[in-house]
């Protein structure tokens, strides 16, 4: 019996290996049983697919499993965002979404991602409901193929997938954006941004955008589809050699992004997410009855913003969802994830690299009119200049599976001790343990689901102390 176990955003597993179209057809089948058991049945599911191999076929089979079980498909006629997935199920008044895509994972996986009703990710109720129904199926085998002679399912194509243009185009100052007429490239990675991502640059705002890696390659070019600083190198060489004002990029999925600015510097998501609610903030495009909401893993630059805003800041787990739960109830301004996970008020509840994106060629193309042809990284400069540098790191340390827990109780039992001269006053363990010192630098240290592997996450504004704590972490880490 295969393990099929879902992570923080759906299962994904090695294709041809534990993701076959049996073993997907299974979790379809799941899916479709809590559908039914919440009454959301007859309104129907949208199914999109990423460039991977084989995920056209792989959201056929879904449909078929789907259509076999009562619940009526809606296919992408091509490959699409997550997050587009994820707003067809408002826009169409559906019962949820499916989307195939191993996200940026290596292109020998691939694998799939249910996306409820309200356009967002599955809270872990309805994760659990699923894998709960999941267990009963696989344990109770069905010896039926229940689409094997399902060849005339009447299965709905959607191609007009226009009203998400429309929705992204309504958190952007378009006119703004056309007057600038900003020099940009984008590299949306071979992936399934590669459509929808330049026709929006090039046709919606009449930009002559550089675009790079938008043809399909299920290989994505030998590397990660994840638009990291090491990954984005032929980017920032296209920026500098071609003098543009802005280089962008998505992930496979393009739920995620990243950023080269004009002067060839790298906007991690941290200071992206930073940049924009500084940005809505002074151009006073917020209420104060509005919060920003941050995973523990992501900057308190972000609460320093907030606080000289007078908004709150809200703290979470790592996970969009659990963002989502917050924008679910209204008045967020932004939720944003160090990993690149990003929406705002009045979008959907899911991140959205393609957003993201967008947002920063705005604030790119005001910082063009209105700050003298600055770039991303000058504009920072001038948050530094208000609220200090923010320095941050993730380190992926390699562990036994039997030591993560071992480690994150050291780290829960520091109150009071001293890292490097300056004493814990804090542990927050909403999320694995985060040690927060008195100077307000902090340590989180948090066991990956599915890797042997720490994840620490460290920031701090004396850059000293930054380097002291990745040593200091590594130290412990290792001797334990």
């Amino acid at each position: 019996m295969v393990n099929i176990k879902f992570g923080t955003d759906g299962w994904r597993a090695i294709i041809a290996g534990d993701f076959t179209f049996e073993n997907l057809g299974t979790v379809v089948k799941a899916i479709a049983a809590y559908l039914k058991n919440n009454n959301f049945a007859d309104r129907g599911i949208f199914i999109g697919y990423d460039n991977r191999f084989l995920s056209e076929d792989f959201a056929l089979y879904c449909a078929k499993v789907l259509s076999a079980s009562g619940i009526k498909p809606f296919l992408s006629s091509v490959s699409v965002p997550t997050p587009l997935t994820a707003f067809m199920a408002l826009d169409l008044k559906l019962g949820g979404s499916i989307m195939l895509t191993a996200s940026h994972n290596p292109a020998k996986y691939n694998g799939i991602k249910f996306i409820p009703h309200y356009g967002g990710p599955a809270t872990d109720k309805i994760t659990s409901e699923i894998e709960a129904s999941l267990k009963r199926i696989m344990e109770k085998p069905i010896s039926d193929d229940p689409v094997g002679n399902s060849f005339d399912i009447e299965i709905e194509t959607i191609s007009d997938l226009s009203n998400y243009t429309k929705k992204l185009l309504e958190s952007v100052d378009i006119d703004m954006i056309r007057k600038a007429a900003p020099a940009v490239a984008l590299d949306t990675m071979n992936g399934a941004g590669s459509i929808i991502m330049p026709e929006i640059l090039n046709e919606k705002l009449n930009l002559s955008a550089v675009i790079m890696n938008n043809s399909r390659d299920a290989l994505f070019g030998g590397k990660l589809p994840d638009p990291s600083e090491k990954n984005l190198g032929k980017l920032h060489d296209t920026v500098i050699s071609s003098k543009l004002d802005l280089g962008m990029a998505l992930d496979g999925d393009a739920d995620r992004f990243g950023a080269i600015d004009g002067k060839g510097h790298y906007i991690s998501p941290n200071n992206a997410i930073a940049l924009i609610l500084y940005y809505f903030i002074e151009r006073n495009r917020y209420s104060k009855k509005d919060v920003a909401v941050r995973t523990v893993a992501t900057t308190h630059l972000i609460d320093s913003i907030c606080t000289a805003g007078g908004i709150e800041a809200i703290e979470t787990p790592v996970g969009f969802k659990y963002i989502a739960e917050k924008m679910l109830d209204g008045n967020v301004l932004i939720g944003g994830e160090e990993s690149g996970g990003l929406s705002i008020k009045g979008h959907i509840p899911e991140k959205d690299g393609l957003l993201a994106c967008l947002l920063l060629l705005e604030i790119q193309s005001y910082l063009k009119i209105y700050k003298n042809s600055i770039y991303l990284s000058d504009y920072l400069e001038e948050i530094y200049k208000k609220y200090g540098r923010y320095y941050n790191t993730r380190l992926d340390i390699e562990v036994e599976p039997g030591k993560k827990n071992s480690i994150i109780d050291y780290f829960r039992n520091l109150p009071g001790r001293e890292i490097s001269g300056k004493k814990v006053k804090k542990i927050i363990a909403i999320d694995g343990a985060k040690a927060v010192m008195e100077d307000k630098s902090w340590v989180l240290v948090r066991a990956s689901g599915t890797e042997p592997l720490i994840r620490c996450y460290i920031e701090s504004k004396d850059k000293k102390y930054f380097n002291d704590l990745q040593i200091y972490a590594r130290k412990v880490i290792s001797e334990i």
